[in-house]
């Protein structure tokens, strides 16, 4: 079975060329490779350019990665969706790891895969490992309510069915940030899909100033809010306070700390202005990455 590779591509002329040689590198054979120029400034697109016709180049004018996916999207000819960054690395095996699990799931299309991923820094160098929590047995509502409270599951190590998009559309080009939420939420509390866990570490994620930036950072709080109210207001009243309901009596199993943490950041949102908020959680977070960059 073919598994097309989509990389949206935009100013990333420092990584891009040993992302698409880790894919070229790839132990299955059978790949198909679309990088999505998304109207990179820099040398992006000189650099696809190279690899002639090893890979499938489109060239459009910036639209943000959702557009640039679902362009992939619209012109693969695999049987499966593979989503990968510009900066990231794929280990030699990684699309035979998840092909092999992935195809032993016979309902293709309610299935969303990911696997575990090195943390590397700037210069390729690993720093870490990120272990992903096993939610396999859970059912999908179950599923539904932990990713109200939070994300899981990194798209760059995920894999899919093409039938899931006929199921649950293409990612929203409107939410102009955190798309792989948005279809994650969408595909379990919409469409009943389950997301599954493949222990294995198939990706090398890169951690370097930019994607740890604060300002990102704080962007995806705030667009997490946004796509939590928007695929909540989908659902039936019924169902919707279900879910709410379980959300609360999840978030109240949570380890003291967690449920601490989240108390100060809502009573923060809600008494005092939004500006004075950020200000505090962008101090928080740059003290933080720091941290995290220097170990």
């Amino acid at each position: 079975m073919r598994v097309s590779i989509i990389i949206p591509v935009y100013n990333s002329e420092k990584y891009l060329q040993k992302c698409i040689d880790s894919v070229l590198e790839q132990s299955y054979s059978d790949i198909e490779i679309i990088a999505v120029n998304d109207g990179s400034t820099d040398f992006s697109l000189s650099i696809l350019k190279q690899y002639g016709k090893r890979i499938i180049i489109i060239d459009k004018t910036n639209g943000g990665t959702a557009s640039a996916i679902n362009a992939g999207i619209n012109i693969m000819t695999g049987d499966w969706f593979k989503w990968l960054s510009d900066d990231d690395i794929l280990e030699k095996d990684a699309i035979s790891d998840l092909i092999n699990t992935a195809r032993s799931y016979e309902d293709y299309s309610n299935y969303i895969f990911y696997s575990n991923q090195n943390l590397i820094d700037k210069d390729g160098k690993i720093i870490g490992k990120v272990i992903e929590s096993n939610y396999n047995d859970l059912t999908h509502f179950q599923q539904g309510v932990i990713l109200l409270d939070k994300h899981f599951g990194n798209p760059n190590s995920s894999l899919m069915h093409k039938s899931i998009f006929k199921k649950c559309g293409l990612l929203n080009e409107k939410i102009g940030y955190y798309e792989d939420h948005e279809f994650w939420l969408r595909s379990v509390l919409l469409y009943n899909c389950k997301l599954i866990l493949i222990p294995k570490i198939t990706l090398r994620y890169r951690i370097h100033s930019d994607s740890l930036s604060s300002n990102k950072l704080i962007f995806r709080f705030e667009k997490h809010n946004e796509i939590r109210t928007l695929i909540l207001s989908k659902l039936s009243n019924e169902k919707r306070e279900q879910f709410l309901s379980a959300l609360k009596n999840y978030k109240n199993t949570l380890p003291f700390k967690i449920r601490a943490r989240s108390y100060v950041r809502d009573f923060l949102i809600n008494n005092i202005p939004k500006n004075v908020f950020y200000k505090i959680l962008y101090c928080y977070l740059k003290i933080k990455n720091k941290f995290i960059l220097s170990n």
